[in-house]
Formats: structure tokens, sequence, C-alpha cells
């Protein structure tokens, strides 16, 4: 079981898009929690990674409309390797 935390840009959360971004996760197979911080725009996933990645949870939600931020290097621990650090 893995846990990422995505932040959403221009976007306002309020309880209805929060809603909706709840839904759209939750029918992502193997996304087993989603918590969302209507203040951060963060969404906190838990999900086995055996079955999804966090790059399909990125994907699903841009795919609805919403805009996610990318992870800098090194941002909350964040690495994508491709630089072999």
């Amino acid at each position: 079981m893995k846990s990422e935390t995505l932040r959403l840009l221009g976007t306002t959360l309020d309880e209805t898009t929060a809603t909706n971004v709840a839904r759209v996760l939750n029918h992502v197979k193997g996304v087993s929690k989603v918590a969302i911080a209507t203040a951060s725009g963060s969404v906190n996933i838990d999900f086995d990674e055996d079955v999804t990645s966090t790059q399909e949870l990125r994907t699903t939600l841009q795919q609805e409309g919403f805009s996610v931020k990318e992870p800098v290097h090194g941002e909350d621990g964040i690495c994508c390797g491709s630089c072999g650090s």
C-alpha cells in the first residue's frame, strides 16, 4: 500500500469539488482511501501500487478537468529518478 499527496491548481476546493475529486479517484482500481484538505488543495490517496500508479491518478484527474501540480525534484520526498540521484 502506498500513500501519495497530490495538489490541485486553479481549483477552489469547496465541498462539491472535493466530492467530485473523491468520486473520480475512488473509481480508480486499487484506490482504497481518498482524503481531501480543501483549504490547501491537497488530496491524499492510499492505493495499491501493484494495481495503479501516481501517474495514473494524475492522468485520471487531468482527464476529468482538474489541474494537478507537477512535483519539483525532491519536493515532498518525490523523485522521478531520471537524473540518477
